[in-house]
């Protein structure tokens, strides 16, 4: 072979080609530069000869570049290395550098060839799409969403971190799963709706846009509330497109839900009060009518009873608008007698109140005030608060750390029956007993009157 007419082979070739072209002696040192290493690097063929060539990579580049080709030179592998370097205008870019030897049929290298790609643009876009990455990753953490994918030809499903992290499953990395499986996490009344969401997002007529919200089981035995919101993407097969891929986000909103229900309770709550207001006043203005002796009297009765509701329902406010921990304690006795005082006669004692001493703390006299508020505005419209002859007892003793309350009626409308209809007031005070105070609501229909047998914890009716 004519080794000079390979070089020039060489030469022409190098310089026709788009890269940067060199090539370097058995031992490492370069010694041929192509046209367009001199034209991006600004460097002369002097200054590149031998070593000179480092001169142009980026300083924090240059080390591990020495040792990457002093490896290839002394183990005759190829060489690959992305590395900076200097362009004319003082500018660093990236490139790929490759190299391989040429051996002699001895097996000894005699020298290297090589070139060095401008990868900058991909590099750069490549840092684009990290910080975008890192940009979406921080917004999904900031907003506490996660992200899934639906394969729908091969029915599985894809969560990323953030979704595991929200169903309570512990898992490095995204989890693959059967489509059929997250389905079976959905609670099964919420099953049909989610994958008729799921059809409809998928079917070709329609935008592809799914969204639904869902109450979902975890691994814990927990129940969860989730909101997703997807798009689905459409492959066209002939002249017929079909959905092939459903992504989106998922987020957790049990807490947005369990605040919602809060505000739907609390507006039934306060609308159930104003016209058991009404009620009452209306009650009242019969109930003083027949025992006062004259309009004078009358009003002045109408007046302080008025108040005293007025001072009642303040104990009784609605759960939501007082602070955690607000308010000072009162006494129990304290406590019935501020609910029943609209209902008690000047100089009659048909209401009596009698216990030992127990204190109801701030965080629980709003939901007692509320059982005996209710109780009370039954027996005015329909007890034995209603008759000017009908009489209360409220009693209560303590053992074993229980409270246990009965409120007995008598002298009230005969009772017929058990009333077949269980009212909001009812409901009411049922989930304030058994829900916040932990205890037990019983009430026996007997005929000369209501008797209701109340249990409290002690320990939650002081908390």
């Amino acid at each position: 072979m004519d080794f000079n007419a390979t070089e020039n082979q060489f030469a022409v070739l190098a310089e026709s080609l788009p890269q940067l072209v060199w090539s370097a002696r058995a031992d490492g040192s370069h010694d041929y530069f192509n046209r367009r290493w001199h034209e991006f690097t600004g460097l002369t063929p002097e200054q590149s000869e031998g070593d000179g060539w480092l001169n142009a990579v980026h300083p924090k580049d240059m080390p591990e570049v020495r040792v990457q080709w002093l490896r290839s030179i002394e183990t005759g592998a190829p060489y690959e290395w992305e590395y900076r370097i200097r362009n004319a205008a003082g500018r660093y870019e990236w490139v790929l550098s490759r190299a391989v030897p040429i051996q002699a049929l001895s097996g000894d290298t005699m020298r290297w060839f090589g070139t060095s790609t401008n990868i900058d643009a991909q590099k750069r876009a490549e840092e684009a799409v990290r910080r975008l990455e890192t940009r979406y990753r921080l917004a999904l953490e900031a907003a506490d969403l996660g992200t899934w994918q639906i394969d729908l030809e091969k029915k599985q499903v894809l969560w990323d971190e953030g979704t595991c992290a929200l169903y309570r499953i512990l898992h490095d990395g995204s989890l693959n799963l059967p489509l059929g499986q997250v389905i079976d996490m959905i609670h099964p009344d919420d099953r049909d709706e989610v994958q008729a969401r799921i059809a409809k997002a998928c079917d070709p007529q329609s935008d592809g846009h799914y969204e639904s919200e869902y109450r979902a089981i975890l691994p814990d035995g927990k129940l969860r509330w989730f909101r997703s919101v997807g798009q689905a993407f459409f492959a066209v097969d002939g002249d017929k497109p079909h959905a092939v891929i459903l992504s989106g986000v998922v987020s957790d909103i049990t807490e947005r839900h369990a605040f919602e229900e809060a505000q739907q309770l609390l507006t039934r709550e306060l609308n159930h009060r104003v016209k058991n207001l009404f009620a009452i006043a209306n009650g009242m203005v019969s109930m003083t009518a027949r025992t006062a002796k004259d309009p004078k009297e009358m009003a002045t009765a109408l007046r302080g009873r008025l108040s005293a509701l007025s001072r009642a329902h303040e104990l009784v406010q609605p759960a939501s608008s007082i602070a955690q921990g607000s308010g000072a304690d009162v006494d129990l006795a304290r406590l019935c007698e501020a609910v029943l005082e609209p209902y008690r006669q000047s100089g009659s004692d048909r209401v009596d109140i009698q216990g030992p001493g127990v204190r109801v703390g701030s965080n629980t006299t709003t939901s007692l005030a509320l059982v005996l508020h209710e109780l009370a505005t039954n027996a005015a419209k329909y007890g034995c608060l209603s008759n000017p002859d009908g009489h209360l007892s409220i009693r209560w003793t303590i053992h074993n750390e229980m409270v246990d309350l009965y409120w007995t009626e008598g002298g009230g409308p005969a009772v017929e029956s058990k009333p077949d209809f269980e009212g909001f007031g009812t409901q009411l005070s049922q989930r304030s007993i058994a829900g916040q105070l932990g205890g037990t609501l019983e009430q026996e229909w007997l005929r000369e009157g209501l008797r209701v047998h109340m249990t409290l914890p002690l320990n939650r009716l002081t908390g």
